[in-house]
């Protein structure tokens, strides 16, 4: 009898400390790339932010034993040029995961023709991209497209329920910002709000695509 092939996903972030307690032993992280300055040297397992950690160990509440592919894509702040970006998605759609998690956006419309290609070849290979639906409470890419599961957070949510619902002429997913479970008193996690959310509903996502 064979084993059914593990599930991956990619996490587009601040790169993903694999050795955090509420990482190791659920995942198995692997590198995939580091994107942006100084990526000739950098480690796509070195998280100096904590926010890639953070969206990790949020995930691995709703399903585990799961791949992790990191893509770095900024260091000490949750943000870069939105062209970095672009570059990281067609490197996330070359691993063939089942679901890519991007906890950022741009509201910009210059970048809607590469999106819209990437999204194309992304939903011909079962892929499953997760994005927030909003940015400071603007709409934003690649969130406001169609094909995208796009989330917008709510506390009144239950952490381990994210729900789908319709709003404003399409269907939108709603989950909990709250951090994970034990965070506080081990190694910083930084990560709150819709980046969190975004995450639960990659989580949710796997959990159901498990055999």
């Amino acid at each position: 009898m064979t084993s059914s092939p593990r599930l991956r996903v990619v996490v587009l972030d601040s790169g993903i400390d694999k050795n955090h307690p509420l990482v190791r032993g659920r995942a198995e992280v692997v590198a995939g790339g580091v994107f942006g300055p100084g990526a000739e040297s950098a480690d796509a397992c070195e998280d100096q932010l904590g926010h890639g950690t953070a969206v990790a160990a949020t995930l691995l509440q709703f399903v585990q034993g799961i791949e992790i592919v990191s893509l770095r894509v900024f260091l000490d702040q949750p943000v870069c040029d939105f062209a970095v970006i672009l570059t990281a998605l067609r490197t996330a759609l070359s691993f063939a995961p089942q679901v890519i998690n991007l906890s950022l956006g741009t509201t910009s419309l210059r970048y809607r023709k590469e999106l819209h290609a990437l999204l194309a070849s992304a939903q011909e290979a079962g892929t499953r991209l997760v994005a927030p639906a909003t940015y400071g409470g603007m709409a934003c890419d690649p969130g406001n497209l169609p094909g995208v599961e796009a989330v917008v957070g709510d506390p009144n949510v239950m952490p381990a329920l994210p729900e789908l619902r319709p709003h404003a002429g399409r269907l939108l997913w709603f989950a909990s910002p709250l951090p994970p479970r034990d965070a506080d008193g081990v190694r910083r996690l930084v990560a709150r709000g819709d980046s969190l959310a975004v995450a639960a509903v990659s989580g949710w996502l796997l959990q159901k695509a498990r055999p």
